[in-house]
Parts: structure tokens; sequence; C-alpha cells
């Protein structure tokens, strides 16, 4: 099965979960509010694929896996905390993500999108 995601198509309906907070993040700033779709598996399983979408804030989060992303939908100011390297990404720009890493957050947009791959067991 071939599940497109395109960039001037509308995205599959979003799930408000609330603060980022929810997903183990740290706030820093702001009240960064996140939703989410699954394209393929559930947050358990091991690879997963979907669209996580943020509002303005920052944060700060260790990858609990894997993580290849493209952003779909406004921008992101990503730091790596451990080497302070910064990178602004915008839209149809992507980055990896190795587990363990922390990363600092930075949304200055009302909304920000964008399509992962996550494994967990890597």
């Amino acid at each position: 099965m071939i599940s497109p995601l395109l960039l001037n198509k509308a995205l599959p309906e979003l799930l408000n979960i609330g603060s980022v907070s929810n997903l183990g993040s740290v706030v820093v700033e702001g009240d960064p509010q996140a939703s989410v779709a699954m394209i393929h598996g559930e947050p358990t399983d091991n690879l997963t694929c979907g669209i996580f979408a943020c509002t303005t804030g920052k944060f700060k989060m260790v990858y609990p896996f894997d993580e290849m992303a493209t952003v779909h939908e406004g921008s992101v100011k990503l730091t790596d905390v451990k080497t302070g390297v910064t990178v602004e990404y915008h839209k149809g720009d992507s980055w990896f993500a190795a587990k363990g890493t922390e990363v600092l957050w930075e949304i200055s947009a009302p909304r920000f999108v964008k399509h992962y791959l996550a494994c967990v067991n890597a």
C-alpha cells in the first residue's frame, strides 16, 4: 500500500493531544500544543509514520527513537543540545535525529507541521 503525502494537498485529520509535555517534552517557553495523525502503525509500534503539528513555543525533548522528518508547513529551529548547533528548517527541508539526542525546539509561527518516520529499536 502507498500512502501519498503531497505538499499541495490537505493533511489528514489531526488528533489534538494537548501540551507537548504529554509527549515527555519539557516546555521552556510558551504553551506549545501538539496534534498528530498516524499514517502507518500505532504510537507503541517499533516503526511508525505520521504527521506531527505544533503551535508556537519552545521545548526540549530527548528523542526516544530514530527519526527522519520533513517539514510540511511552517518552520522550526532545532538545536542539538550537546553540540550547540542550531539549524532552521522550512517547508520541504528534512533532518535525521538519532535516538537519545536532546533537541531544543523553537517554533515561532502559529503552526508547524512535519511528516515523520520513526523507529524505536534501530
